[in-house]
């Protein structure tokens, strides 16, 4: 895993939003659990557990970091599913430098 610093993202959306935006998505697309699973993984590792050089996690407010909403969707989902996602991620979203 390479190194993350929070640092490099224009944005943040709280970890429970995140999580609840997630849980609101309807039926999958056939086959895409695993997936999912996978993805949420990858998020997890790229945009949440980021670690600075000594190895010690560098995320200051426990937020999901991200530059880009598509970042926090996942493509295996209906598609009506994927804009109700975009739209809340960009309700909820804030500033990186905004205190929550």
């Amino acid at each position: 895993m390479g190194r993350h610093n929070y640092l490099e993202y224009q944005y943040k959306i709280d970890y429970y939003v995140l999580k609840e935006i997630w849980g609101a998505t309807g039926p999958l697309l056939y086959g895409a659990g695993e997936q999912l699973a996978e993805f949420r993984h990858k998020v997890g590792m790229e945009h949440y557990i980021m670690l600075d050089e000594q190895e010690r996690m560098n995320n200051p407010d426990g937020c999901y970091y991200f530059n880009d909403v598509d970042e926090l969707v996942f493509q295996g989902c209906r598609e009506e599913d994927k804009i109700m996602m975009r739209t809340k991620i960009k309700e909820n979203m804030v500033s990186r430098n905004t205190v929550l």
